[in-house]
């Protein structure tokens, strides 16, 4: 089913936050209400530790949110295709939990943009730590040899990490976003449904750089610093068992898009 048509949806996918989703539902919601989000959808990938108990809790007396509590974990891309399948409107965000636009207005201002280029597909912010850094995610779409340099850490082949994140020419302007992140998209909805939303063959990592690249295929995605949020860059990927996850997705990738070396 589709729910009412508005400007803009959102989507969160939530596992396992229990500890902050009350907290984070207690600053994101106002700030969808402010910007006339009708749409909330929380997708909960069968969390275990009574997530989807205090997500009901707070649906009671939010008519915006939309629940929808999955009975497995398929992993983010699949969660956020659940939410943009019922989606009605013109625009979906596509974010993180511990994701906080800067301004109140963000939204809005961002809506605005993409009614006045119609060619932009995908819309992807300057996102900051929350002291104010930026954080480097206009990067470059991947080779192998970025992608494994990068568990060697950041004093590795120097010069070749920053090129890839594009440390000296990314942050200041508007320019094609070639691998844009997951933590905050701005999607014109006609576009990825048409794509079929993400490609859930990915459990976690590397699907919001297929997205990207499959949207820069047949139209465009735009990094643009004139918005901006915050992220709390809460990511597992520097444990074992994220590594892991990160190399069978990007070995995915490269099967898909194939073998760039270099």
């Amino acid at each position: 089913m589709n729910y009412n048509s508005s400007d803009v949806s959102v989507s969160i996918v939530t596992f396992n936050n229990a500890d902050i989703v009350m907290e984070r539902m207690n600053i994101l919601l106002p700030i969808f209400k402010v910007n006339q989000i009708s749409d909330v959808f929380i997708v909960d990938n069968h969390s275990t530790d009574g997530t989807g108990s205090i997500l009901k809790q707070i649906s009671d007396n939010e008519p915006s949110l939309k629940l929808i509590l999955l009975d497995s974990n398929k992993g983010f891309g699949y969660g956020h295709n659940q939410a943009i399948k019922q989606s009605g409107s013109q625009y979906h965000i596509v974010m993180n939990l511990d994701t906080t636009p800067k301004q109140k207005n963000v939204i809005s201002n961002m809506k605005q943009y993409m009614d006045e280029n119609q060619d932009i597909d995908l819309l992807s912010p300057l996102v900051l730590f929350p002291d104010g850094n930026v954080q480097h995610l206009t990067r470059s779409e991947p080779t192998v040899f970025d992608l494994a340099i990068r568990f060697l850490g950041s004093n590795w082949f120097k010069q070749r990490q920053e090129q890839f994140i594009h440390l000296n020419d990314g942050y200041d302007h508007e320019q094609i976003i070639n691998n844009a992140t997951g933590c905050f998209m701005f999607l014109r909805v006609s576009t990825v449904k048409g794509l079929g939303g993400f490609d859930e063959r990915y459990f976690l990592y590397m699907e919001d750089t297929d997205l990207t690249k499959s949207i820069n295929g047949q139209g465009k995605a735009l990094f643009s610093p004139k918005f901006e949020v915050i992220h709390e860059w809460q990511r597992g990927n520097h444990s074992i068992g994220g590594a892991k996850l990160m190399i069978i997705s990007m070995v995915k990738y490269f099967n898909k898009w194939g073998w760039k070396l270099w």
